[in-house]
């Protein structure tokens, strides 16, 4: 039997060895198993590479996963928490040099993503993807649900 982290440190290897030349990792997935190589794009993700990915049907009935992972690292991501000060987050920003910084919050933290936003929007970035949902925590007696708000910013 294969370990289950086999498949993914094949694939993280595999687009190791093709961002270290400069180029970019693509990858079209129709039928392998494309939990693995998802994984392992997620961890260039971590590491500040650019992941882009696309899912569109096929002709064989089956969903196609598009993949492409940008051998710079130009993104960032934050999680507010409430002791994060948004001046904080403004100064990792620059000092950072990314191009793509994704923001995202939960409940009334997201009036400091709101200060973040008012910095980013008025010193060259703008609104690439605004996404809003709901994260639900089941306790043992009820169920809270925050409103998460996520954000990505491009620098223009």
């Amino acid at each position: 039997m294969q370990h289950p982290t086999t498949g993914k440190q094949i694939w993280i290897q595999h687009i190791r060895e093709i961002l270290a030349t400069g180029s970019p990792f693509c990858y079209k997935a129709i039928t392998e198993n494309k939990i693995f190589l998802l994984f392992a794009a997620d961890t260039f993700r971590r590491c500040g590479h650019e992941v882009t990915i696309d899912i569109v049907p096929t002709q064989y009935s089956i969903s196609c996963l598009i993949l492409t992972i940008l051998p710079k690292k130009t993104f960032i991501e934050f999680t507010l928490r409430r002791n994060d000060e948004p001046q904080e987050i403004i100064s990792q920003i620059i000092k950072s040099n990314c191009t793509k910084v994704s923001l995202r919050g939960c409940g009334t933290v997201i009036q400091s993503l709101f200060e973040i936003m008012n910095w980013a929007l008025h010193n060259g970035w703008y609104t690439d993807s605004t996404v809003i949902s709901t994260l639900t925590h089941q306790t043992e007696s009820s169920k809270q649900r925050n409103t998460t708000l996520n954000i990505v910013i491009r620098k223009g």
